[in-house]
This record gives C-alpha cells, sequence and structure tokens, in this order.
C-alpha cells in the first residue's frame, strides 16, 4: 500500500476589535491596526455589508459606496484613478474606503466584488420560479403567506423525481448489498458528514445503526473527523454521506481510513473524489434540472432512500441480534409513554 500524502491545513484568522454606538450604528474605529466601520452583526458579503455600514460612513465613503453599489460590475473592472477622478476624491481616499469595509487594499476589494459578482450569476442562473406566480393568500388579520397547493404539489414532484431516479439506478442495490455485508462485519464504523443535510442523515445512519447493537460513532467536525479516521484500522469501516462528494476533509478522512487499513463506503455521486475512491459507493447525485433558489436540492430524500435499504439490508444479515437489539431499544422507550401498537419495531 503507497504511503497516503496528509493534506494540512494552516489557517488563520484575523481577530478585530469592534466599536459600536448604542444606537447600533457602526464608527469608523481601529481594528487589526486598519481603519474601519466596525460591527459585529455587519453582514458576510462585500455588497450587503458596505450598504449597512453607509449611515456611519464619511461623505467621501458614502459618494465611493454609492457608485460601487449602483455599477458593481463597472466598479470592478476600473481603476482606482478612474473612480478617484469620476467621484471627485483623492487615489488615497478609494483606497482607504477599501480597507474601511475590511479589505487589504483596492485589489483585494476589486477580488472580493469579482468572485462575489461570480456567485450572484451563478445563483441567478440557477434560481428558476418554482411555479408561474400565484396571488398570494394571507392567513386572516395578515401575517406570512399561507402554502399554496401548487407549490405543495411541485415539491412533492420533486421529491419523487428523485426517488424514482435513485430507483431506476440498478447499480445501487447490488452496491447496497455489498455495503450491507461490510457493515454487518465491522468491528467499529465511523460515519462522516459535514455541512447542512449530509451531516444529519450522517446522524440517521448512527440512528438506524447502533439499535442494531452495531458499534457506530458519528462526525461532523472537520478536525474530529481527520483524527477518527487515522484511529480506524483493519476490520473498521468508515462510511460516507455527502451530496457532492468533495468536501476537503471527506476526502483527507477516507484517504487515512483507508491508510491504516479500514474500508469504505460512500453514499454521494460515484463521479465525485469521494465516490471514486470509496471501495463501495452508492451512487446518489445531485438533481441536474434547476432548482428554486428557496427549495433545498430533493436529492436529501433518495439518500434517505438509500439508509433505509443499507438498515434493513443490515438487519436481515444480522438476523436474531437485530431483533433483538430492536425489542430492547423499544422496550426502554415504551417505558416513558407506553406501547404504541401502529409504530414499527424499527422506529
Amino acid at each position: 500500500m503507497g504511503k497516503v500524502e496528509i493534506p494540512v491545513a494552516i489557517v488563520s484568522q484575523e481577530c478585530n476589535k469592534r466599536t459600536v454606538s448604542c444606537t447600533g450604528r457602526a464608527h469608523r474605529g481601529v481594528a487589526g491596526g486598519k481603519m474601519g466601520y466596525q460591527d459585529p452583526g455587519l453582514p458576510d458579503d462585500l455588497l450587503s455589508r458596505i450598504e449597512a455600514m453607509m449611515p456611519g460612513m464619511t461623505r467621501s465613503d458614502v459618494a465611493i459606496a454609492r457608485k460601487l453599489l449602483a455599477a458593481p460590475d463597472s466598479f470592478a473592472v476600473s481603476s482606482v484613478r478612474a473612480i478617484a477622478t469620476d467621484i471627485g476624491v483623492s487615489e488615497p481616499t478609494v483606497v482607504r474606503f477599501c480597507r474601511n469595509v475590511g479589505c487589504d487594499g483596492f485589489k483585494d476589494l476589486k477580488f472580493r466584488l469579482t468572485r462575489e459578482l461570480a456567485f450572484r450569476q451563478a445563483q441567478n442562473d440557477a434560481a428558476i420560479p418554482m411555479i408561474a406566480r400565484e396571488p398570494e393568500v394571507r392567513e386572516a388579520g395578515g401575517g406570512t403567506p399561507t402554502s399554496s397547493p401548487s407549490h405543495y404539489a411541485h415539491l412533492h414532484g420533486r421529491a419523487v423525481e428523485a426517488l424514482n431516479a435513485v430507483f431506476a439506478e440498478a447499480e445501487v442495490a447490488e452496491a447496497a448489498s455489498g455495503a450491507a455485508e461490510l457493515i454487518a462485519a465491522a468491528r467499529r464504523i465511523a460515519i462522516y458528514g459535514i455541512g447542512g443535510s449530509s451531516a444529519i442523515l450522517a446522524e440517521e445512519v448512527h440512528n438506524r445503526l447502533f439499535r442494531l447493537g452495531i458499534c457506530s460513532t458519528v462526525y461532523t467536525d472537520s478536525y474530529a473527523q481527520r483524527m477518527s479516521a487515522a484511529a480506524l484500522a483493519e476490520g473498521d469501516l468508515a462510511l460516507f454521506v455527502s451530496s457532492t462528494g468533495r468536501p476537503r476533509s471527506l476526502q483527507d478522512s477516507l484517504d487515512l481510513a483507508k491508510y491504516y487499513g479500514a474500508r469504505t463506503v460512500a453514499i454521494t455521486d460515484r463521479d465525485s473524489p469521494v465516490g471514486r475512491d470509496a471501495d463501495i459507493c452508492l451512487n446518489v447525485s445531485l438533481s441536474q434540472s434547476q432548482v428554486h433558489e428557496f427549495q433545498p436540492n430533493p436529492m436529501r430524500y433518495a439518500q434517505l432512500l438509500v439508509i433505509d435499504l443499507l438498515a434493513f439490508l443490515v438487519a436481515e444479515r444480522l438476523g436474531p441480534q437485530a431483533r433483538q437489539m430492536l425489542r430492547q431499544t423499544r422496550a426502554s422507550i415504551a417505558m416513558l409513554h407506553g406501547i404504541a401498537p401502529q409504530q414499527p419495531i424499527g422506529d
């Protein structure tokens, strides 16, 4: 087995002192050696942050901010001299403005602005109307709009599409069978997921397995993922849940787990780094169709279907052990609120 190169990430973070008035208005103050408008409640994205800072800015900075917000695309490709001349301020004033809003200088502001505009454009390209807009129906006395039946139908349709897509993958059932064999035979299982629904679904895998009597632990912190993967050995299993299969911490953890002799299973896109490198990959890919910006990708329904299938197959292989453990765990809850006759023992 070739030696795996373990990447080392060094992250530095500048801690700034912040000065805020009792009215919540941002003031100019010294922050990490720089003059800036500091407020703990300011947004992270540059354009929103500049807009939020404007009430506490000087007249010159307000003029620069207005020009930037009015035409950010033009600002991102302009020179400091052109901006200063157009507004009627000095070039150092423009540079100070950049530092006041949290950038290292004019070039850094342009870089961040370009990156943010590209991100916003990507979001706009991906965001399409979910349905034709209908008149909003509001609860009696005002308030927020109620759920539209057509929204409900659209969300239901996307969920069904995701389930049908993974069900149509013949390889998923075959891969699930092999993964169930590894899970049932493993001495212990480390489960990995990070960010959003992937971390929640990793918790669900753990929730399904420990009740079958399987020794499993879930890790959703990137540091803990690397450390736990380095503690695995032959006879152990690392199981990864990821929407994209690309988070760096998951790739590193998979490499470490394999290096120390553990087997690996992934519920992710088979063409992703994690999907390609895992011993077994249960292919669940991101939807190729566009998704409304307010709607999470429906692939989490497909991931949950695969998790249910895995848990069922593992329980079948464990047989009497799984049945006894489920009875014991169910009995521990029944002591609290009694028996619910319609609830399956696997819940």
